[in-house]
């Protein structure tokens, strides 16, 4: 049969045979032809039932494949799975996303982005090109990380070191990961790492073989961000510390530069705290609070990461959320009673604002949660993870839906927002 042809096949035919490939593969077999293209699309409403551009909760299924990723629309009350790139989805630690792709830590703690839908995995500059972090053996010839912690004294630099297994390395090192676009994009993408100790900042673009760390900056604090955005609109990263000052990262010019925007308006860690940035152009900050509390059913998890369970009956829970609009003229927060029309989606994810008149099936008003607690992740690697709908009106935290009866997610990994893009 020539090449030719391949467009004459019928076209109940080529449905069945795309009903069968990966969603990356089915996507390739659309761009051949237009009567492929036709069939991909009426394939596609089958395998891929979300009609919006609003994000999706990915987690990793108990029934299913290591390499499975399940994705759930709240918006569309509708699923559907991907195969992921080696290693197994299962195994890795979720730590960002933007752009419709996540980042990951493997089991040696090195990070890579991956878009879920095309399948494309790029590794970052692994985890000992950061400025703490060295490998060694121990005595039985197995691969060690040490971590330094920062000291107070300038003859030492470095601080001194706490040796973790590569896997377990992940759990305490990385915050929280930012994309300035798409990885596709190549050496245009910045990508910001929040990590140990205590909320340092380092980056490197797609294509580098290092990271570079952020120190010395006129204006940057040494250490104590918690969350950060980037505006396409300014090119600009807003940095959040912990006592609620604002800065901003300029990264286009030859070198990094940092302005106070915000001064700090508290003096406490707790609660955390959010930076988000809502379709009007205003920034908000969301105060997210927490307390522990103890289940009579432990957490089940499996024996090989006993180690990495302090305690299977604990877990962390949002029991107050606030808000406030930044005030940057005034130099202070001010208080918000609700969201009006916005709909917010937090966790590990790049906070996401969105208007709610531009997709009717989600709750106004309201903040969608995910886990994005690596402290308690750092000591209770299993534990129940929190996925709710906050109510700013009625101050509760209320049931996402029904996702987990039909398909129950594992606490591991930690389930994230991702709004799906195949580019």
């Amino acid at each position: 049969m020539g090449i030719s042809d391949w467009s004459s096949l019928p076209k109940d035919i080529v449905i069945v045979v795309m009903g069968k490939l990966e969603i990356p593969d089915l996507l390739s077999a659309g761009a051949v032809c237009a009567s492929w293209r036709a069939a991909c699309t009426a394939v596609r409403r089958a395998r891929f039932p979300i009609t919006d551009k609003s994000p999706c909760l990915l987690y990793s299924c108990e029934a299913d494949d290591p390499e499975l990723a399940t994705f759930y629309s709240p918006s569309n009350n509708a699923t559907f799975k991907v195969r992921l790139p080696g290693p197994p989805f299962r195994r890795r630690y979720t730590v960002g996303s933007d752009h419709g792709w996540i980042v990951t830590a493997d089991e040696l703690s090195n990070l890579q982005v991956i878009n879920p839908l095309s399948g494309v995995q790029i590794d970052l500059p692994p985890v000992t090109e950061l400025y703490n972090v060295e490998s060694f053996m121990d005595e039985q010839g197995n691969l060690m990380y040490n971590n330094y912690e920062d000291s107070m004294h300038r003859d030492d630099p470095l601080g001194f070191p706490v040796p973790y297994h590569p896997q377990r390395l992940r759990l305490f090192l990385y915050f929280r990961v930012i994309l300035s676009c798409s990885p596709s994009a190549g050496s245009d993408c910045v990508v910001l790492l929040l990590h140990s100790p205590d909320g340092q900042l380092s980056f490197a673009r797609i294509g580098d073989h290092s990271w570079t760390r952020l120190a010395d900056i006129e204006n940057l604090w040494d250490r104590g961000y918690r969350c950060a955005v980037y505006n396409k609109n300014d090119g600009l990263f807003y940095l959040l510390h912990f006592q609620g000052s604002i800065h901003t990262l300029n990264l286009n010019g030859p070198s990094p530069v940092v302005n106070e925007i915000l001064k700090g308006v508290t003096a406490w860690d707790n609660p955390t705290k959010s930076i988000v940035m809502t379709p009007r152009g205003d920034m908000l900050q969301v105060w997210r609070c927490r307390e522990l509390r103890w289940n009579d059913a432990p957490v089940q998890f499996p024996s090989e990461d006993s180690d990495d369970v302090h305690d299977p009956c604990q877990e962390l829970y949002t029991d107050e959320m606030l808000l406030y609009k930044v005030d940057f003229d005034g130099q202070k927060l001010d208080k918000m009673d609700s969201l009006e029309d916005h709909v917010l989606f937090l966790g590990f994810n790049s906070s996401i604002c969105l208007s709610a008149k531009d997709f009717p099936n989600l709750r106004p008003g309201c903040a969608y949660l995910a886990d994005d607690s690596y402290e308690e992740i750092g000591i209770n690697k299993h534990t129940l993870r929190e996925v709710g709908i906050w109510n700013f009106k009625s101050e509760t935290l209320e049931s996402l839906g029904d996702p987990q009866s039909v398909l129950p997610w594992l606490n591991w990994p930690p389930p994230i927002w991702i709004t799906p893009s195949i580019l």
